[in-house]
C-alpha cells in the first residue's frame, strides 16, 4: 500500500529530521514517549521530542508519489509545498523544486525565514544533502530576501583583500545580523563533521564571512552619520565574528588534517585579518596571536608529524606564501639546516621546490 502524501509532519517544528535504514516494519515495534504517536500505517514515523525519523523505504514511497503529481502547473500552494518538501527529503538538489519554493517565497506564500530552517534541518541530517551546492546557493539567496542587500556603496570604499569581495561585490551582500551568522557558521561546521572535506560548505563559509566584512565596512561609514542603522548589531560584532572564526579555524586544521578546504580558507582570513589591521580597521590589541608567521609555525609543525598528508603540505605553501619576503627566506632557510625535518626524500623534495618560489 502507498504511504498517503501528509506534509503536517514537515509543517510542525522540527528538532532535526533523519533518514532511517529500512521501512515501517523494522520501526513499528520502537517505544516512543506517551503522548507520540507511534509508527504505523497512519503515520510511518519515529518521532521523539521533536526529532523526526522517515524511514527510507517510506520516503522513497512519498517521493514517488510527489514527483507524480502535476505539481508545477497547479495552483494549489499547499501541494506545491508538500510535494517539493518530500521531493526535496531525498533529493536536496532538485532544482525546480527548489526554484518552484523561491516563487513561493517571491509571491509571499512562504516565509523565507522558515525555508532556512527547512533547509537547515536537511542540511543537519542528510550527508548527500552537505554536499550539494545548489542547497547552499538557496540559503544564500534565502538570506537576501530575508535581510535585503547592502545597497549603494559606502562613502569611505574599503581596500580590496586578496580573495575578497571588492565595494562593488559588497552592495550584494544580505544584511545578516552577527547572531544569524553565528548560527550559519555552526551549521557549517556541523555538515563539515559530517561530510569531511566539504567543499561547497567551505565556499559558503567564504560567503558568509565576505557578508561578515560588508557589514563592517557599511556599518563603519554610517557610524558617524545621521542616517539610521541600516543593519542589525554593531560592526565591532562583525569583526569578532571574523576574529573568533579565525582562531576557531587553527584549531579545526590541527584536528582535520587532510581538510585542505579549511587550510586554504584559513590563510585567506588570516590574509583578511592582516589587511584590516594595516587599514587600521582593526587593532592590534584584538588580535595579538593571530598572525601569518603563526600559521607558518603550525603548518611546519603539521608537515613534521604528518609528511605523508599531501594536504599539509599544501597548507606550507600557501602560508609561506601570505607572509612578508624576507620572512619566508629566513623562514626556508631554518626547515633546509633542521636535520630532523628533512630525514626522508618525501620531507626533501618539497622543501627543495619551496626555495624555489
Amino acid at each position: 500500500m502507498r504511504p498517503r502524501l501528509s506534509i503536517d509532519w514537515v509543517l510542525f517544528p522540527r528538532t532535526s529530521i533523519e533518514i532511517l535504514p529500512g521501512g515501517l516494519k523494522e520501526w513499528e515495534s520502537t517505544e516512543v514517549p506517551s503522548g507520540t504517536p507511534s509508527p504505523s500505517q497512519d503515520f510511518p514515523f519515529l518521532l521523539v521530542e521533536g526529532n523526526l525519523g522517515i524511514p527510507k523505504k517510506i520516503l522513497c514511497a512519498l517521493y514517488l508519489a510527489a514527483t507524480s503529481i502535476p505539481w508545477r502547473r497547479s495552483s494549489n500552494i499547499s501541494e506545491i509545498f508538500a510535494t517539493t518538501s518530500c521531493i526535496l527529503l531525498l533529493n536536496p538538489a532538485h532544482q525546480t523544486a527548489l526554484n518552484s519554493r523561491k516563487q513561493l517565497i517571491r509571491d509571499g506564500h512562504l516565509n523565507p525565514e522558515k525555508e532556512l530552517i527547512f533547509t537547515e534541518l536537511l542540511l543537519r541530517g542528510s550527508k548527500e544533502c552537505a554536499k550539494q551546492s545548489i542547497i547552499w546557493d538557496h540559503r544564500r539567496w534565502c538570506f537576501k530576501e530575508l535581510y535585503g542587500i547592502m545597497g549603494p556603496k559606502p562613502s569611505t570604499v574599503p581596500p580590496c583583500a586578496e580573495h575578497w569581495s571588492t565595494a562593488e561585490e559588497m552592495q550584494t551582500f544580505p544584511k545578516i545580523p552577527p547572531a544569524i551568522i553565528q548560527h550559519e557558521l555552526n551549521i557549517i561546521q556541523h555538515t563539515c563533521q559530517t561530510y569531511p572535506r566539504n567543499y561547497h560548505a567551505w565556499a559558503h563559509w567564504h560567503f558568509i564571512i565576505d557578508a561578515c566584512l560588508a557589514s563592517v565596512y557599511f556599518h563603519s561609514s554610517t557610524a558617524d552619520s545621521d542616517e539610521p542603522e541600516p543593519l542589525a548589531g554593531s560592526w565591532p560584532d562583525f569583526l569578532d565574528v571574523i576574529i573568533a572564526e579565525c582562531t576557531r579555524l587553527r584549531g579545526w586544521v590541527e584536528h582535520n588534517v587532510s581538510d585542505y578546504s579549511a587550510m586554504h580558507q584559513l590563510c585567506q582570513i588570516q590574509n583578511l585579518i592582516e589587511q584590516l589591521l594595516h587599514s587600521g580597521v582593526l587593532v592590534p590589541d584584538s588580535a595579538k596571536n593571530l598572525t601569518s608567521l603563526a600559521l607558518v609555525d603550525q603548518s611546519i609543525s603539521l608537515v613534521t608529524t604528518f609528511p605523508s598528508h599531501e594536504s599539509l603540505w599544501m597548507y606550507l605553501r600557501i602560508s609561506l606564501a601570505i607572509i612578508p619576503a624576507a620572512s619566508r627566506t629566513a623562514t626556508l632557510e631554518q626547515i633546509k639546516e633542521n636535520d630532523a625535518f628533512i630525514t626522508s626524500p618525501i620531507v626533501r623534495w618539497p622543501v627543495n621546490w619551496f626555495a624555489k618560489v
